[in-house]
């Protein structure tokens, strides 16, 4: 008789944030958090709706630096949005943000593009800042993190640990070195305490031969996405973490200050939801907070890459051609 294989842990992880595109804030808000085209809004509350329609858990990393420009009102609508939806609420900074603000509450010697430029002591004051923003609108605390740019490094998983947040999600192998300066004796697939602080690598896979991608929905097909969450499936990996953004199938004109939908991400998307939803059998979405820490400690998930196929790859190659402006 065949052992039933146990259920891959899936985690849908969506950067929530604003970006300097335009210069108007107001512009900026509305295509990077709203996600407002002239086919309708599409942005943060349209992936809560699709996640709750297709009963899937994901979490929200919200980085609450864009606020010093934009007022608190937008960030807490953003927090308060997400949790009335029941889904999670991490932490992510982007401290270019702090660029231009003329009153901070702390002093540092310097403004660096990513958290892990910092030395440990300005990591541990610049995160708990930013956890304290995102605790004047959330209803529970916050266990989970990843860096603005996938740009961590060693000291910032003792930060994280020094603030008591649990995971990081912010080691991702095809950029290792620049900007994700995360340093361990060997490379990893699978969640890993590294400096006290449990980490879960966000995904990856080789596309071709001696390159890996990571698993971004608006860098993969949904074809790829599929062929690596079976594969990690059928490898028994504990865990498989996607990347989206609150904007990711936003296409943004600067030239003319317009908004549209980019359909074929979207698509990737829709598929994605109704895969997940259609095999529970085989994968379960999770919040960093269900993770049993005591089953992270007696892991033994050797480390595995997945491949896509050949067809799937050369599906994206068309679909990322038809995509350009």
């Amino acid at each position: 008789m065949s052992r039933v294989k146990q259920k891959l842990k899936v985690f849908l992880t969506i950067d929530t944030e604003v970006w300097e595109f335009y210069q108007d804030i107001q512009k900026n808000v509305s295509s990077g958090l709203w996600g407002i085209t002239s086919d309708g809004e599409y942005g943060l509350n349209f992936q809560l709706e699709t996640f709750q329609k297709y009963n899937l858990k994901a979490t929200f990393f919200v980085e609450p630096f864009f606020s010093y420009h934009s007022g608190k009102e937008i960030l807490k609508t953003a927090v308060n949005n997400i949790q009335l939806l029941n889904q999670e609420v991490g932490l992510h900074i982007h401290t270019e943000w702090l660029s231009g603000v003329d009153e901070l509450p702390f002093d540092l010697d310097g403004l660096h593009r990513n958290i892990g430029d910092f030395d440990l002591s300005s990591q541990v004051v610049l995160i708990d800042h930013a956890r304290n923003i995102l605790f004047n609108h959330a209803d529970s605390d916050v266990c989970c993190f990843r860096a603005g740019n996938y740009g961590a490094d060693n000291n910032t998983l003792n930060a994280l640990y020094k603030l008591g947040i649990t995971f990081d999600t912010s080691y991702n192998e095809p950029y290792l070195n620049a900007p994700c300066n995360i340093i361990t004796n060997e490379i990893f697939t699978s969640p890993k305490l590294i400096n006290n602080t449990i980490e879960i690598p966000v995904s990856n896979f080789n596309d071709y031969p001696n390159h890996k991608r990571h698993l971004q929905l608006s860098a993969c097909s949904f074809s790829e996405i599929k062929d690596v969450l079976l594969s990690n499936w059928q490898a028994e990996q504990f865990s498989c973490v996607i990347v989206l953004h609150s904007f990711e199938w936003i296409k943004r004109n600067k030239k003319n200050n317009t908004h549209s939908l980019d359909k074929i991400c979207l698509k990737r998307f829709l598929k994605l939801c109704q895969y997940l939803s259609d095999n529970m059998d085989k994968f379960e979405t999770l919040h960093f907070k269900d993770i049993d820490k005591e089953e992270i400690a007696t892991l033994k998930s050797p480390t595995h890459t997945a491949k896509s196929k050949p067809l799937s790859t050369l599906m994206r190659f068309t679909e990322q051609f038809l995509r350009r402006p």
